[in-house]
Order: C-alpha cells, then sequence, then structure tokens
C-alpha cells in the first residue's frame, strides 16, 4: 500500500500521530493486534512504536485512496485505486453487494489506447476553479482533464454554461424562499436543463441518473406522465451502465420508478 499516491496536505503529522497513539492505545486494551504472518497465519501482538510512527503516512494513503462501501464504511482495492481522475471520466466504480466486490463499469465507448478514467468528486455542477481547489486540498494535485482546460473552445463552453446554470439555479432559490408555494413546474424545467447540460458535457453515471429519478418524480406529481416516463427509462438506461443489473442498487431504482406509477 506504500506505493500508492497520497497528499500530505490531507492530515498534518502531529493529528496523525495523535491518531496514531489513540489507536494503539485502543487496541492494546482490546488484546493487541491482528497480524497475518507470511506463512498465512494470524498472530495477535501489541502496537509497536515503529507502527505508531508509521501510522500517519498509511493513514494519508489510506484517506487518498479509499472507496465508500456503504454502511459508512470505507475499503482500499490496490488496482482500482490506480485509476486517474477526470471530471467528466469514461468510468464509474460502485460496490456491488450481491458480489462483493468494488466494480468498474464503462460509461461510454472507450477505445484501446484510451486511459480509463473515474471522477474522485461527486457530480454537483461545480465551476472549474471549485473543482481544482478541492483536487488539489483533498488529494494534493490539479487536475488537467480536458473540461479543466479553459484554453479550448469546448472547454470553456462547458465552464460558461456551469456558470450560467449556477447563476440560474442561485436566483431560482431566491425566487422559491419567497414564495409560499414553489412553482413545480419550474423546478422541472430548471432540474431538465440541469440534466441536459450535464449530458451535452458527456458526464453519465449514478449521479444523472438519480437527477432523472428525481425529475420524474416531480413530473409524476404534477400529472407530467410522458416526462416522468422518458426520464425515468432514461435514469434507469444511466444506472443500468453505472452498476449493472446485478447490483442490489439498480433494484432499489426499478422499485422507485414502480413507486411512481408511471408503467
Amino acid at each position: 500500500m506504500s506505493t500508492l499516491s497520497v497528499s500530505s496536505q490531507r492530515r498534518s503529522n502531529l493529528l496523525g500521530w495523535a491518531e496514531g497513539l489513540w489507536y494503539a492505545s485502543r487496541q492494546a486494551l482490546s488484546g493487541g493486534l491482528n497480524v497475518v504472518e507470511g506463512d498465512g497465519k494470524t498472530k495477535t501482538r501489541l502496537p509497536d512504536l515503529q507502527s505508531i510512527a508509521e501510522y500517519p503516512a498509511v493513514l494519508n494513503i489510506f484517506r487518498n485512496n479509499n472507496f465508500d462501501i456503504g454502511n459508512d464504511t470505507q475499503a482500499i482495492f490496490k488496482d482500482i485505486c490506480r485509476l486517474n481522475h477526470a471530471c467528466i471520466p469514461n468510468a464509474q466504480g460502485n460496490f456491488n453487494a450481491s458480489l462483493d466486490r468494488f466494480t468498474i463499469h464503462a460509461l461510454r465507448p472507450i477505445s484501446e489506447d484510451e486511459e480509463i478514467t473515474l471522477s474522485y468528486l461527486a457530480e454537483h455542477g461545480a465551476s472549474r476553479d471549485a473543482r481544482q481547489y478541492r483536487l488539489q486540498s483533498n488529494y494534493g494535485f490539479p487536475c488537467d482533464c480536458p473540461a479543466c482546460d479553459t484554453t479550448t473552445e469546448r472547454g470553456k463552453l462547458d465552464e460558461e454554461a456551469r456558470q450560467r446554470m449556477q447563476s440560474r439555479l442561485h436566483s431560482y432559490a431566491e425566487s422559491v424562499s419567497e414564495q409560499k408555494c414553489p412553482d413545480q413546474a419550474a423546478e422541472l424545467e430548471i432540474m431538465n436543463e440541469m440534466i441536459e447540460m450535464r449530458e451535452d458535457q458527456g458526464l453519465a453515471g449514478r449521479e444523472v441518473a438519480t437527477m432523472c429519478f428525481s425529475a420524474a418524480e416531480l413530473a409524476a406529481n404534477i400529472g407530467r406522465r410522458d416526462v416522468a416516463l422518458k426520464l425515468a427509462n432514461k435514469g434507469l438506461s444511466l444506472d443500468e451502465d453505472a452498476v449493472g443489473t446485478d447490483n442490489p442498487v439498480f433494484e432499489e431504482s426499478k422499485a422507485r420508478v414502480r413507486a411512481m406509477a408511471i408503467v
């Protein structure tokens, strides 16, 4: 694990050592550490000074490379965590509880000589500067993916579209705060625009699928069954690409669509 990437900005050494001492004390009180030796046998030993000293580095590596697998649990997958970031990735990783595996699914066709990429950030339509800040502060690197390259015409247009959408959302939020009964038709229109913007920029995956489901529910609530059905089917298609049909998450999405009573 020591060969994996790490950002020293994630945690200070002082805090890491304090956590190491706390962890060592906790392990000592509970009977020691369970260690798998070279022969495959598990032995118990108390934490030593070397393990406490190495704790900050190990903790930083874990925090830089772990994935959320549900139930407030994180884990490292030694091959998957080597995949690089892109703000518009061509693949997505999700934990499959049925397989007890973390799986990677292509979000679009990937050519033989193309690098497989994941997004380290949740997709919320953030601006380039906001994404750069989060990547630098959390992972220790600036992003140079095509979406962050505003020297190109496509990168510039996509960034302008995100900023316009943020301005639109801000204005809508202000207007809603002044209304007793928010205009659901206007909300649906904005949600559709958000989905279209992400699709135009090449985004896919669970985040966009979830937006489709939310918009479909809203459309169903205001009697727009045709729009709801179209959005729900789009969400299921995106979800299937992102997680596969054997993932319990996909079954949950189908149940969510059935609950809309539009099919």
